[in-house]
């Protein structure tokens, strides 16, 4: 099994629509966590002058960790999902992953 990281940066307004989605059967049993971040950069469209003035954007950043083929196939259903939505996502290789108190055997293991 090789482990990826898929990232997603989503504005607040999507960021329900996103859970609801990773909650159901497409993302199955994959680790994920969300958190708000203030983004800049080729995803973020900065539309409200508010925005543009302090030169980021409030986004939702959520993290998926999934083997690398299961990431794969859930990127064409995300896409249609979040079709027309500002933003989008990138795949990072993860070299380990292992829960603080649990033997390394007990969770998937990277790379294997």
């Amino acid at each position: 099994m090789s482990l990826v990281c898929l990232t997603m940066l989503v504005p607040l307004q999507a960021q329900g629509r996103l859970i609801d989605f990773l909650a159901g059967p497409h993302a199955g049993q994959a680790e994920f966590s969300m958190h708000p971040v203030s983004a800049r950069g080729p995803l973020v469209r900065m539309r409200r002058s508010e925005e543009q003035v302090q030169g980021y954007a409030e986004r939702t950043e959520v993290r998926l960790i999934l083997d690398r083929a299961d990431c794969e196939a859930l990127i064409g259903p995300l896409r249609a999902l979040m079709a027309g939505v500002d933003g989008g996502f990138w795949v990072t290789a993860v070299e380990r992953f292992e829960a603080f108190d649990a033997p390394p055997a007990a969770l998937p293991e990277a790379g294997a």
